[in-house]
């Protein structure tokens, strides 16, 4: 949330979408437990086209006028969650974080519109809650739902294509990292799924990453980011060729160890910015000819040295660079969806 959103935010009075609070909740007291329980059932379920607030450390007089105090203490919104562990029903979603506002800070816990398969409600009793039953935001109160107000609910929960669950969206992620450390399928199959997976939540870095993956990098792309695609080659200013007449059998090893012995060979850190489907083109092409020791490509000197002549470069490239870039996609694209546990 940036000092604007607080800005325009505190201008508002209280809603059935923002609440303010002079103070945390203060979880030693038993009841505080069973009013956060509420708010967050109430906050989830109230039907609305915006997201909704609780902000704390502001306290709202009779006038509307709000007196900014800022909290002393703090709270982490692991705590939070797991106050709500296994007493709401489905599991909620909404988050915790804190903004500094004229030296002051100030809590906030978000909620996002997010669709449920049910209204949310308490898996226990407690003071202010009934076992079963839903609740809701009217105006500045939580308000205990009618039979008629739980079906609206749930109608509104069944329209919200566009918003999904966090739990299902852990559990996708769970299920391509799953199928990225098998790997029992070609990576490009899983990448393709993470893309859209990455397009269904509206995860955009995701989808940025799992798209360069799908139609490579581009030259002028900024190198840092796509590291993970950087091997060491040899380059050369002239062909280079095994003797295809000789009787021992030239491995990459040999190949490499020789022609780093020659003159104008040079090892250099080169991009491979192809497609994943290209890369597993090119390991099929090394796995299904045990006989070919290594691949090359013509480049022009530009790509290497600042230079204004521009002759021909021939660089050459092994198995285990190709197979580098390949595990080393498959690592990155685990860590990305790691981020998201």
């Amino acid at each position: 949330m940036t000092v604007e959103d607080f800005e325009n935010l505190i201008r508002k009075p209280e809603s059935s979408t923002l609440d303010f609070k002079r103070d945390l909740y203060d979880f030693r007291r038993g009841d505080n437990i069973s009013k956060f329980i509420k708010d967050v059932i109430s906050f989830s379920n109230t039907i609305r086209t915006e997201k909704s607030y609780i902000i704390f450390g502001i306290e709202e007089g009779e006038t509307s006028t709000k007196n900014l105090i800022g909290i002393s203490g703090n709270l982490d919104d692991s705590i939070l969650q797991e106050k709500v562990k296994d007493k709401i029903f489905p599991r909620p979603n909404f988050s915790y974080y804190t903004i500094n506002y004229d030296d002051k800070l100030f809590g906030i816990v978000e909620f996002p519109i997010t669709k449920h398969e049910l209204p949310l409600t308490p898996a226990i009793s407690a003071k202010g809650l009934q076992l079963g039953k839903a609740y809701y935001r009217m105006g500045s109160s939580n308000t205990e739902a009618t039979s008629i107000d739980t079906i609206r609910i749930y109608e509104w929960f069944k329209s919200l294509k566009g918003f999904i669950t966090k739990d299902l969206l852990l559990e996708e992620i769970s299920n391509l990292i799953k199928r990225s450390v098998s790997k029992k399928e070609k990576l490009s199959v899983v990448i393709s799924e993470s893309l859209k997976v990455a397009k269904k939540y509206g995860l955009k870095e995701l989808e940025e990453f799992f798209s360069y993956q799908i139609s490579g990098v581009r030259n002028e792309e900024n190198l840092e980011k796509h590291k993970y695609r950087i091997q060491k080659i040899l380059i050369s200013l002239y062909q280079v060729q095994a003797n295809p007449y000789s009787y021992l059998k030239v491995t990459a090893k040999d190949m490499r160890r020789e022609m780093l012995q020659m003159e104008k060979v040079f090892e250099r850190e080169i991009l491979f910015n192809q497609s994943i489907v290209s890369i597993e083109e090119n390991l099929e092409r090394f796995n299904n000819n045990p006989d070919l020791t290594y691949g090359n490509l013509e480049l022009s000197s530009k790509n290497f040295f600042e230079s204004e002549k521009e002759v021909p470069i021939y660089c050459y490239f092994f198995y285990d660079n190709i197979l580098g870039v390949y595990n080393n996609i498959r690592q990155k694209l685990i860590d990305e969806l790691m981020k998201l546990q």
